[in-house]
């Protein structure tokens, strides 16, 4: 009877960790989602992961504006900038980037004037399924719109 009750209770806990972390994990892909658009408003923005991006649980979000590129990290709460450098005469380029400490990707480097450099792995938009960083012809897209924006 207490062996059954005890069994009980752990498999009740354990569903209770799951179903905390699904929502915590809708809530942050909500997040993710409202930032993107508000960001987008002012030219294009894409969900990343910046070198090492892997020891967190944020999201991070890349934004290139007519002032700034800004790297964001985009939690439940308020976007926070990790790092921004003025966008006139910035320059991106293919490169590849070492999201773990074992693995690495092809994804996007955006060098300021000043030899700033944000290096980040590019992913398409958040949602609740696992996605693998892009490559290829999105790559290249992604590549050709920060390119566009950062001549203007």
């Amino acid at each position: 009877m207490h062996a059954a009750l005890f069994l009980l209770s752990a498999v009740a806990l354990a569903l209770l960790l799951l179903l905390a972390l699904v929502i915590y994990g809708w809530l942050a892909v909500r997040n993710q989602r409202r930032i993107l658009e508000a960001l987008r408003r002012n030219g294009p923005a894409f969900l990343c992961r910046p070198t090492l991006g892997m020891r967190h649980v944020a999201g991070f979000i890349l934004s290139v504006d007519q002032n700034a590129v800004t790297l964001w990290r985009v939690g439940l709460g308020r976007p926070a900038p990790l790092r921004s450098f003025p966008s006139a005469g910035a320059t991106v380029a293919p490169a590849t980037v070492r999201v773990n400490a074992a693995r690495r990707t092809s994804g996007l480097s955006v060098v300021s004037t000043a030899g700033e450099r944000v290096d980040v792995a590019i992913y398409p938009d958040p949602t609740m399924a696992y996605s693998s960083p892009a490559d290829g012809a999105f790559l290249d897209l992604v590549n050709d719109r920060i390119r566009e924006h950062l001549t203007r």
